[in-house]
């Protein structure tokens, strides 16, 4: 096959063209396919360097020479000084070099050749300086030469970084002989966006815009003071996420919307980016659209993985004299050797903190040497000045313990110091870093590894209890905060640890150092060469990939699942429900008895997941387990109007709450040239910063919140022992519910389809509480947004029986699914085996949605229905649902059947008399009204639903308190908490006045909020 590697970077056979980790990816992989017989092609810019590499490889010009123009659309908020929009003119040439059976083509031209010293714009072009767009116009010409290169003939176009990348799968989408792969190698910002005119100009350019939707990749901003705006803006202060306004659109979304694979480089790198769990980024992740497009898009996500070089596993670390070398370097050779080799970073690779740690231990125990490299510039630079004046101030510090080196090395000096090394340290933070090279060829040479116990390199096995037979070495706890003292501390207790066991059990050490070296000789390139060429065979068979059961589970997606899955795996899905808290997917392979809920309780508890405490506390009967979640937090006032926080769990180690003070930004202990050098963009502030409360007690931690909160109620970020970081909510004000979900016809509505005036007063009491009104109806977006206009609704709408995502607000559709057609005649074929001829119907995709129905549908056909005698004209075009209607068999029947054939495949529900509706799988009210109120930061513990037909029931059973009408259907009212009055007798209402009414002084319950005595 022919496969094309498009990379920025690929430096691998040349230094002078790395920056990073990047360059031996690309390389290694090329050479890896060419020795297998496959056709490699490498596309990378030329980065001004075409003479210096004449001198040492032969280097020819193609016929390639192409004129052209590409505009840049600039965002007035970035570019306030430059008109709106800009075309650079430019000729590129080609010159090819064939090496090692790869041939590489370097694009040439004005802005690719900028910046050769450096190969990448700094972050402070930004703005300011047009060098900054060199990736895009990379990106351009990349796809433009493509045509040229592949011709008609079958091709993988394998694209490295999302960010360097994201044009190639829309605009290769309609080409039919290409399949396009995306590699994920640094762990950027998931939330990270394109100003969305200029993706459109590209695609424009390309013309592919009618072929691309970029609606629905992003979910709206969350209301300004939810709990999840404020998580959002204490997390735009930090590494891990980035805030942008409505006018752009999600790299990742629309990457893995139209890339065949999504390729990672280690198993734990996919679990990180499938599910961010256990980090500061799961809760907000939960709510963005990615979430489910990546559930749903499974099958995509490849991890192919990433190795060490022939060339270093060819070396022999014995043949190296460990004493020269380390006396060569100022070093004593009777000490244990501490060795950490990366690209400087200062915060993302835990460098701070590592010099920090290091000054720390030598205070007390100066028989330890120290081996950093925190090289900088790009390669092939003989000098590199410091970077860092703290860093060489400590170096200097302690000649004889310190050797720092700022220079990136050649392969000869980093196996050299490598194998002299006795440990290897790599405190990676915020999960933005596996150093999957770095530290693999470190162990590769026996060095016993140190490193943080993220998911990217769990591979690595570092994280395992020391007694554990594979376990390879010594872990610190993750951390997501720049300059971490409690990170700094770990190092400390674990350099201290290792030269304990260095010094003091040798026997111990020896075996750490063979499995350090045993696990890391396995990671090898052809082994990942090897699980792309099976993953690219399959994509140009038209095979698509199948996502491992095993995985779904491990990462709690049972919705994923087949009825064959759950039989086949029934024990892990017991497990993994166990130890998550998931009542709902234990509750199907294991009895729910009163140990079930204990045990799931308290794994649920454990982990702070306080959602899941509440369901299974609620499902238990267990008042006591209630009283316990109601007293985990007090908020009570202070002297002078300060809250006094107390927060009890036993498990804590951590303790912050999200304040509107202003923080700190995290460049301020750098200079700008510290800044620059580091590579690493400097978090704009966010107007959210971190109080800590202090510890006063095992679990137990308090303080004063001076200011006011962030947000509506206190939002909490909690880090637990286990490095777990997760986030609670506390409201300071305690309205009955913070979210009232209404069908509308036969529940909200009267049966003339009127909202009463005394409806509209209950509503405005809603609101006047602080909590919000969520629309939960069967009708599609496009049948219910003028009636939502004229009700003066503002917000998300969950419709099409929550299929569908709307925005009232700006008129937006955010989400849509449709039901796959072959699907949908496949359902009418079963039925009609079983229940004889049925009369049809489909609601069709957005923006059209029309209702196509045959001619007997119904008692009646209604205004605006399309009637056609021809049933293949149903399936003419994408479609949302399939509904069916049979003039003798009653709906509940035709329901019970329709689900009875078809199981998971495909949701069923009935709301309208006479028709049976048939939903793309895992299609329910309940599931969209979870999806609209998790971007209003709430579950539902905190909603009240109402309802009155089937299709309510899994709306009702979501949320913490189900009302029926009266008028309602018997199952719906036997499953529901509660029954109104029906809906002509305004029954929604009469509950709501009931619970939001003011209430008169001598019924005023007890307030959340207190006035503290003086003494407390």
């Amino acid at each position: 096959m022919h496969i094309i590697h498009v990379s920025f970077e690929c430096g691998g056979f040349d230094g002078r063209l790395m920056r990073g980790g990047l360059s031996p990816l690309v390389w290694n992989l090329s050479r890896a396919y060419a020795a297998r017989g496959h056709r490699v092609s490498v596309i990378t810019p030329a980065h001004g360097l075409l003479d210096a590499l004449r001198e040492d490889f032969a280097i020819e010009e193609t016929a390639h020479r192409r004129e052209h123009s590409v505009p840049l659309v600039l965002d007035p908020k970035a570019w306030p000084d430059h008109p709106g929009e800009v075309a650079l003119d430019v000729t590129t040439r080609a010159h090819r070099l064939r090496l090692d059976g790869v041939d590489v083509y370097f694009l040439s031209n004005t802005q690719l050749d900028l910046l050769p010293d450096r190969l990448y714009p700094p972050p402070g072009t930004a703005g300011r300086d047009l060098a900054h767009f060199k990736p895009l116009v990379f990106q351009v010409d990349a796809a433009r030469f493509l045509a040229e290169l592949t011709g008609d003939e079958p091709a993988v176009v394998h694209g490295f970084e999302p960010s360097y990348s994201w044009l190639l799968p829309p605009v290769l989408g309609a080409a039919p002989r290409l399949r396009t792969a995306v590699t994920v190698a640094a762990n950027a910002p998931v939330t990270q966006k394109l100003y969305r005119p200029q993706v459109e100009r590209l695609l424009d350019l390309f013309g592919v815009r009618d072929a691309v939707a970029l609606d629905g990749l992003d979910a709206p901003p969350p209301a300004e003071d939810a709990a999840t705006a404020v998580m959002s803006r204490a997390l735009a202060g930090t590494r891990m996420h980035d805030v942008y306004g409505p006018d752009h659109v999600g790299l990742f979304p629309l990457v893995t919307a139209h890339a065949d694979l999504v390729d990672f480089v280690s198993p734990g790198q996919r679990a990180y980016y499938s599910t961010f769990r256990d980090t500061p980024m799961e809760a907000l992740f939960e709510t963005l659209p990615l979430a489910r497009q990546v559930r749903e898009q499974a099958h995509k996500l490849l991890v192919g993985g990433c190795g060490i070089a022939e060339s270093w596993l060819a070396r022999d670390p014995a043949a190296v004299d460990r004493a020269e070398v380390l006396r060569s370097l100022g070093l004593d050779p009777a000490r244990p050797v501490f060795y950490h080799a990366a690209r400087y970073a200062v915060h993302h690779k835990g460098q701070l903190e590592l010099v920090r740690a290091i000054e720390e231990v030598l205070a007390t125990d100066p028989e330890i040497s120290f081996v950093i490299r925190c090289s900088t510039g790009r390669g092939g630079q003989q000098t590199a000045g410091a970077a860092n004046a703290y860093f060489q101030r400590v170096a200097d510090r302690h000649p004889g313990q310190v050797h720092l080196d700022w220079r990136l090395a050649d392969e000869d000096t980093l196996f050299t110091h490598a194998a002299c090394a006795d440990f290897c340290v790599y405190p990676s933070k915020y999960e933005l870093d596996g150093f999957l090279i770095a530290q693999a060829e470190a162990m590769a040479c026996g060095a016993v590894p140190i490193a943080t116990a993220q998911q990217v390199t769990a591979h690595f096995r570092h994280a395992l209890p020391l007694t554990d037979r594979a376990a390879t070495g010594f872990a610190v706890r993750g951390s997501f905060h720049d300059d971490d003292p409690a990170l700094a501390g770990e190092l400390v207790a674990r350099i201290r640890e290792a030269a304990a066991v260095f010094r003091h059990d040798p026997g111990a050490y020896a075996r750490l150092s063979a499995g350090a070296r045993r696990t890391a000789r396995g990671f090898t390139w052809e082994r990942a060469a090897d699980a792309r060429l099976a993953a690219f065979d399959s994509l140009l068979r038209g095979e698509p990939l199948r996502f491992p059961d095993e995985e779904a589970i491990r990462y709690g997606w049972f919705d994923r699942l087949s009825d064959a899955a759950w039989r086949e795996h029934r024990a892990l899905i017991t497990r993994v429900a166990a130890e998550r808290g998931d009542l709902a997917a234990y509750g199907r392979v294991a009895p729910l008895d009163a140990a079930a809920y204990e045990r799931l309780f308290e794994a649920a508890y454990a982990r702070a997941d306080f959602a899941r405490s509440t369901e299974v506390a609620r499902a238990a009967g267990r008042p006591d387990l209630a009283d316990q979640l109601r007293e985990r937090c007090r908020v009570s006032r202070a002297p002078g109007g300060a809250l006094t926080v107390t927060y009890r769990h036993p498990l804590l180690e951590r303790v912050q709450i999200v304040t509107r003070a202003a923080p700190e930004t995290a460049g301020s202990r750098e200079s700008a040239a510290e800044a620059l050098a580091s590579d690493e963009p400097v978090p704009a502030g966010s107007g959210a910063a971190f109080t800590a409360l202090e510890p006063v007690g095992d679990g137990v931690f308090r303080g004063l919140v001076d200011g006011p909160p962030a947000g509506r109620d206190l939002v909490l970020m909690l880090t637990l022992r286990s490095g777990r970081v997760a986030w609670d909510t506390v409201p300071v004000t305690d309205p009955p519910y913070r979210v009232v979900a209404t069908d509308l016809d036969g529940t909200l509505l009267r049966s003339d389809l009127t909202v009463s005036e005394r409806t509209r007063r209950a509503l405005a009491l809603v609101a006047d509480a602080g909590a919000h009104h969520l629309v939960v109806t069967g009708r599609p977006a496009t049948a219910c947004k003028d009636f939502l206009a004229g009700l003066g609704y503002r917000g998300l709408a969950v419709c099409g029986q929550g299929a569908q995502l709307y925005d009232a607000t700006t008129d937006r559709l955010l989400e849509s699914a449709s039901l796959d057609l072959d699907l949908a005649r496949d359902v009418v074929e079963r039925a009609e085996a079983v229940l004889g001829t049925l009369e049809l119907g489909v609601v069709t995709a957005p923006p059209e949605s029309r209702f196509k129905v045959t001619p007997r549908f119904g008692e009646r056909v209604r205004h605006g229905w399309d009637v056609t005698t021809d049933r293949s004209l149903l399936w003419a075009s994408p479609i949302d649902k399939l509904v069916l209607h049979h003039p003798e068999v009653p709906e509940d029947d035709v329901a019970a059947t329709v689900a009875e054939l078809c199981g998971d495949a495909v949701s069923v529900v009935h709301s309208v008399k006479g028709m049976v509706e048939v939903l793309p799988p895992g299609v329910t009210k309940g599931a969209g009204v979870a999806r609209a109120a998790a971007l209003l930061g709430f579950t539902g513990a905190d909603t009240i639903a109402f309802g009155d037909m089937p299709n309510d029931i899994p709306l009702l059973a979501w949320a913490g308190h189900g009302v029926a009408v009266a008028n309602g259907h018997p199952e719906l009212r036997r499953m529901a908490d509660e029954t109104a009055p029906g809906n002509d007798e305004d029954g929604v209402a009469a509950v709501l006045e009931r619970l939001f009414a003011p209430a008169t002084p001598a019924a005023a319950p007890v307030p959340v909020l207190r006035e503290e005595a003086a003494h407390d």
